[in-house]
């Protein structure tokens, strides 16, 4: 069955704002593109979006994507009217400078600039040491006291960066971790019909920092099995030796047998790549000592959850040209459908 994906569904979603725990417009887009498709969509405490399939066995399938991005938050305004903010996930401040944010205020967006002291008046002692937080503001370009009355400490911003597709099938975009991992997952509701397995789709919520959404909703769905969709960094760039890539672009979907929080069970590492070679899914192992994913907190739910993490290779991760390609969303997305529709039907643990 030749499926094809509606790449204008991911330009969407990187576009809407969804830093850590504050999800509302991630999850409003999906709750309303997926309800048509679903027996069932609700949404938890957390803030998690969970959309059910019913199958045609008694096994129940967890799938996990997060929907937050990294990002900003405001927690002072000088008396000028500058900006400082703290970082929502793990962000380089290197990746900061000179670039363009929206700040999300009461009143609507907002657009402002980062920036620091410019190179003419730094001293030989400021170009000596690293960007730091603290060394950037937000400029809003308004009078003070215009911003005093429209932002407040708690505000959040993200990176305003448009979508873009360039290159040999390569798009180029904010929060594609995990805006990507998230089209993936909403495809797939879409398209599989009749699963084998009772499928949970979850769209979790506080995965940048610390697997919450995860955590909590593993723990209320009793999961034979559970596949968490997301990036993974792609370090095929100069200055990177291969043995240190982890993943590359245009080699497939990565299966991940071990990360910082993950070892993946045997049999279902196995199963998965047994799919990828008879469904001619082009595939990679994923090894990363450091980083995780929602994988790492599904996985010790309850008495335990044979759990692997799908990843799709993405170059320059949390920042706001993030690049992916093409082919390994769909190579990704290939591999989710065949396993929830039949392919994992005769797994035993």
């Amino acid at each position: 069955m030749e499926l094809k994906l509606d790449f204008s569904i991911l330009k969407t979603l990187t576009e809407l704002p969804g830093i850590s725990g504050r999800e509302n417009a991630v999850r409003r887009y999906l709750k309303e593109i997926l309800s048509p498709y679903a027996d069932s969509v609700r949404t938890d405490a957390m803030g998690n979006l969970i959309v059910f399939k019913k199958g045609t066995s008694s096994k129940n399938l967890l799938f996990c994507a997060h929907m937050d991005e990294v990002g900003l938050m405001i927690h002072h305004i000088d008396e000028r009217g500058f900006l400082r903010f703290v970082t929502v996930g793990g962000i380089d401040p290197r990746t900061l400078l000179a670039q363009r944010v929206r700040v999300q205020t009461k009143n609507g967006p907002l657009l402002g600039v980062i920036g620091t002291k410019p190179a003419h008046i730094t001293t030989e002692a400021d170009r000596a040491k690293a960007v730091g937080v603290k060394d950037l503001c937000i400029d809003l370009g308004l009078p003070a006291q215009q911003v005093l009355a429209t932002v407040e400490p708690g505000d959040f911003a993200v990176l305003d960066r448009s979508y873009e597709e360039f290159g040999d099938g390569m798009v180029c975009a904010k929060a594609l971790d995990n805006r990507a991992g998230v089209f993936v997952l909403a495809e797939l509701v879409k398209a599989i019909q009749k699963p084998f397995y009772n499928v949970y789709a979850v769209f979790t919520v506080q995965e940048e920092v610390g697997l919450r959404g995860a955590t909590t909703a593993a723990f209320g769905i009793e999961a034979d099995v559970a596949l968490c969709l997301d990036t993974t960094g792609a370090a095929d760039i100069p200055g990177c030796a291969p043995q240190d890539y982890i993943t590359a672009l245009g080699k497939g979907v990565g299966i991940t047998a071990l990360d910082a929080r993950t070892i993946t069970h045997p049999v279902l590492f196995e199963t998965l790549k047994t799919i990828c070679d008879k469904c001619a899914i082009r595939r990679q192992i994923r090894i990363a000592p450091r980083g995780g994913n929602d994988a790492g907190a599904v996985h010790l739910s309850k008495t335990g959850v044979p759990t692997c993490g799908l990843s799709i290779p993405t170059r320059n991760i949390h920042s706001n040209v993030e690049i992916v390609c093409k082919a390994d969303v769909e190579q990704t997305f290939r591999l989710a459908y065949e396993a929830a529709q039949n392919g994992m039907e005769n797994l035993t643990l």
